[in-house]
C-alpha cells in the first residue's frame, strides 16, 4: 500500500459518498497544454440532477466537491512545480 493510503483519513460516516462523487465528476475537469483544470460547475449541476440532489443539498455538494476540486489542484500544481 502506498505511503499516502497510510495516512490517508478516516472520513466520517456519509462523506466517503462525496468522494467518490469527486473522483467520477474529476473525468469531467478540462485539460489544456497549461494543465487540468477546474470541474466545471455544469458537470456538478448535471451529476447532483442525476442523483436527486438539490437546493441546500446541492449548495452542501457543490462547496464539498469545490474545496476537494481545489485541494486536488494545489496539489497537482504543487507536484508539478508550478503555483496554483
Amino acid at each position: 500500500m502506498p505511503a499516502a493510503l497510510d495516512a490517508a483519513p478516516d472520513l466520517p460516516p456519509g462523506l466517503d459518498w462525496y468522494v467518490e462523487a469527486f473522483l467520477a465528476l474529476a473525468s469531467c475537469r478540462p485539460q489544456s497544454v497549461g494543465g487540468a483544470g477546474p470541474i466545471p460547475w455544469t458537470a456538478l449541476d448535471r451529476y447532483a440532477q442525476r442523483h436527486g440532489i438539490a437546493g441546500t443539498e446541492f449548495e452542501i455538494f457543490e462547496a464539498l466537491i469545490g474545496a476537494l476540486d481545489s485541494a486536488w489542484l494545489g496539489w497537482r500544481a504543487e507536484r508539478e512545480g508550478k503555483s496554483p
